[in-house]
C-alpha cells in the first residue's frame, strides 16, 4: 500500500483541527518520515500545518527515533539556545504493522507526562486515520472500477485518488497511452500525462464530464480521446478520487470501417434448383456494381446472401456496413446515417460524428429491413443514390461516396407502393437486381441436408457426439411449415442436440411442432408406423407414441381421442402436458 505525501498532509491538518478544540497544543509538532526528512509542521502559534521546512523543528542529525514514545535526554547538548534546556519528544505513526513516520516536538520540560501522552494521542490517531483512509479509498476505488470495467471492457480505465496521485489503471488503458501500470502506479497524474484534460475539476463541480473529445501527445504523436471523469465519494459523502474512461476514437472509428462480411457462398447449405438458381444470379450481380434488392421471409438468410456478394465482389477489401432500418430511433436516423457536424444540435458529439454511409466508403451498405425506413428519409436516401454523396447534418460541403448499395426487406414492397408506404422512385433505384430468397418450406430436399449441418455445428460447439435423429423425428421436421425458416430451425436443432442425450426423440423438440404435426394430418395413420411395441421400448416412449398416433386419427379431437385410448379425458390432459404436447 502506497502513502502519499499530499495524503499525509490532509490527514495531520483533520487530526489537529479535532484535536486543538480540546487541548491546547503549545508547542511545534513535526511530521518526519523514518529517515528524519521533513514532511510537514503544526504552528500552534499560527494555528496551520505548514509543508515549508524552514518553519519546521530542525532536527539533529545524531538523533536515532525509536519505535515507541519516548523523550530524549542526551541528544540535544549544544542544540537548544544558549541559556535554554530544550528535550525532544518522538512517537512512531504506525501503518499496517510498520513504522512509516515520526512526530516529534519540543518540550523544556524533561519527561512530562502530559506532553507524553499528547505526542502518543496524536500519533496513534493519525495512524489509525491513515490506515482507515487509504483502506477505504482503495475499496471504494476498485469496487467503482470494476463496476465500470465489466460494462466497459474495450475502454481505457484509470482512477486517481484526490490528490491526482494514479491508484489504478486497466491493461487496455496502459496500452492507449503507452505507459506500464507498474511504473506509474503512486506517480502523480500530471507527470506521467502532461495533459489537462486529466483533471479533478469534477470532484469540485461535484459532477460528471462524460464524453468530452480531448487530444493528447503520446510518443511525439497526436491522439483523440473520448474522456468521461467521474467524481468517487467515501460513504460519509467525501470525495476520494477520480475514475477517467476514455476511447481512441480513431480506433473505434476503424473497427467500424473495417467491418467484414463473414460468410461466403461456400457457407450456404443447400441442394434445391430453387436455391441453385438465387446463388448463380447472386454471383453474376456480385461482379457487377449495381444495387440489389433482396426480398424474402424473415429467418431465410437475407443477410448471408447480401455478405457473400460482398465478399465475391470486387469491394471485399472494403467495409461491409450494416444498418438496421427497423432498429435505429426515428429521430436519430438522419444523423445516424448521415453524420453531423460539430454543434449541429443540443448534446452532439464535440467535433461531430461521422455517418454509417461515410464509414462504408469504397464498400458494400446494407439497408436491412429498407421497408421500415420512415418516408421523410426515403426521399433523402434516393439523392445519396442518385448523386452518390452525403451532406451531414449542420454541414453544407457535400460528401463523395463509392459505395454500393445492396437492401433486403421481408415486405412486399411493390404493394408497399401501391399502398403509399414506400416511394416508388426509391423502389426503382434500388431494384435494379432482385433477389427472392424462397422460405424454407419450399426448399424441396434442403432440410435434412440443413438439420444434418446444424446439429454437427452444434455438437462441435458444445463439444459432444451428434446425437441419432430418429426417423419418426424428422417427418415431425418435414411436416413441420417453419414459419420463422432457417433461424427458427436452428433454434430448434441447438435446442435437441443440448437435451438429448445420445438420441432426439419427441421429447426433445418444441411442443408447437407436435402440435403443429398433428393438425396437419388429415389422413388416418396405421399405428403400427410409430409404435415399435418391444421389450426395449420404454414404456413413456410407446405410450407418448400412442397418445400422438391417437389425436392424428382423430384430427386432433381429444374426446375421440380418449375414448380410442380407452382413457378418461383429464387422463388424456394431464399425459398430453406431461409429454409436453399441449
Amino acid at each position: 500500500m502506497v502513502i502519499h505525501i499530499d495524503l499525509v498532509v490532509d490527514i495531520v491538518k483533520k487530526v489537529f483541527e479535532q484535536y486543538k478544540t480540546y487541548n491546547e497544543i503549545n508547542t511545534q509538532i513535526q511530521i518526519v518520515s523514518s529517515d528524519l526528512s521533513y514532511i510537514c509542521h503544526f504552528d500552534p502559534h499560527l494555528d496551520e500545518v505548514f509543508l515549508d521546512s524552514g518553519r519546521g523543528i530542525d532536527l539533529p542529525r545524531d538523533v536515532t527515533l525509536m519505535h515507541k514514545t519516548t523523550c530524549y535526554t542526551n541528544t540535544l547538548s549544544g542544540w537548544a539556545p544558549a541559556g535554554k534546556s530544550e528535550f525532544l519528544y518522538s512517537s512512531p505513526i504506525i501503518v499496517e504493522k510498520k513504522t512509516k513516520y515520526y512526530l516529534v516536538c519540543t518540550s523544556e520540560i524533561a519527561h512530562d507526562a502530559l506532553t507524553l501522552v499528547i505526542v502518543e494521542l496524536l500519533s496513534t490517531y493519525i495512524s489509525t486515520m491513515l490506515e482507515t483512509n487509504m483502506k477505504l479509498q482503495e475499496v471504494h476505488l476498485k469496487n467503482d472500477h470494476m463496476k465500470q470495467i465489466t460494462e466497459t471492457v474495450s475502454a481505457g480505465s484509470l482512477s486517481v485518488d484526490k490528490f491526482g496521485n494514479i491508484m489504478f489503471i486497466n491493461e487496455v488503458g496502459g496500452e492507449m497511452l503507452g505507459v506500464r501500470a507498474e511504473e506509474v502506479l503512486g506517480q502523480p497524474i500530471s507527470k506521467v500525462l502532461d495533459n489537462q484534460a486529466f483533471s479533478l475539476d469534477v470532484l469540485e463541480i461535484g459532477m460528471p464530464v462524460i464524453n468530452k473529445d480531448i487530444i493528447i501527445k503520446i510518443n511525439k504523436g497526436q491522439y483523440h480521446f473520448r474522456l468521461s471523469s467521474v467524481p468517487l465519494y467515501d460513504n460519509s459523502n467525501e470525495p476520494i478520487g477520480v475514475m477517467f474512461h476514455f476511447k481512441d476514437i480513431r480506433k473505434e472509428v476503424e473497427m467500424i470501417v473495417n467491418t467484414k462480411g463473414f460468410f461466403n457462398f461456400d457457407d450456404i447449405i443447400y441442394q434445391c434448383k430453387e436455391m441453385e438458381s438465387l446463388i448463380q444470379l447472386a454471383k453474376k450481380a456480385a461482379l457487377q456494381d449495381s444495387s440489389i434488392l433482396i426480398e424474402g421471409e424473415s429467418g431465410t438468410g437475407k443477410e448471408l446472401i447480401a455478405q457473400s456478394i460482398h465478399n465475391y465482389s470486387i469491394r471485399s477489401n472494403h467495409p461491409f456496413i450494416v444498418i438496421d432500418c427497423s432498429a435505429i430511433p426515428r429521430n436519430l436516423v438522419e444523423s445516424e446515417l448521415f453524420g453531423y457536424e460539430a454543434g449541429a444540435f443540443t448534446g452532439s458529439h464535440k467535433g461531430g460524428m461521422m455517418g454509417k454511409f461515410e464509414r462504408a466508403n469504397g464498400g458494400t451498405v446494407f439497408l436491412d429491413e429498407i421497408g421500415e425506413m420512415p418516408l421523410e428519409i426515403q426521399s433523402k436516401l434516393l439523392r445519396v443514390i442518385q448523386s452518390r454523396s452525403i451532406t451531414r447534418i449542420g454541414g453544407h460541403e457535400p460528401i463523395s461516396l463509392n459505395i454500393r448499395i445492396i437492401a433486403a426487406t421481408n415486405r412486399n414492397l411493390a404493394q408497399e407502393v401501391s399502398e403509399g408506404n414506400f416511394r416508388n422512385d426509391l423502389y426503382y433505384r434500388l431494384n435494379v437486381i432482385n433477389l427472392f430468397v424462397p422460405a424454407l418450406r419450399d426448399r424441396k430436399g434442403d432440410l435434412p441436408l440443413l438439420v444434418n449441418k446444424l446439429m454437427e455445428k452444434t455438437a462441435k460447439r458444445e463439444k459432444r457426439e451428434v446425437p441419432n435423429l430418429l426417423g419418426r423425428v424428422m417427418e415431425v421436421l418435414e411436416n413441420y411449415p417453419w414459419p420463422g425458416n432457417i433461424r427458427e430451425l436452428e433454434n430448434t436443432m441447438e435446442r435437441a442436440v443440448i437435451l438429448a442425450n445420445g438420441e432426439i426423440d419427441y421429447l426433445h423438440l418444441p411442443k408447437r411442432l407436435l402440435i403443429q404435426n398433428i393438425n396437419l394430418s388429415t389422413t388416418p395413420v396405421q399405428r403400427e408406423i410409430f409404435v415399435n411395441q418391444t421389450p426395449q421400448k420404454p414404456k413413456y416412449v410407446m405410450e407418448q407414441q400412442l397418445i400422438i398416433n391417437a389425436l392424428k386419427e382423430s384430427k386432433g379431437n381429444k374426446s375421440k381421442a380418449a375414448k380410442k385410448l380407452g382413457i378418461a379425458r383429464s387422463t388424456l390432459y394431464e399425459k398430453m402436458y406431461l409429454y409436453q404436447l399441449s
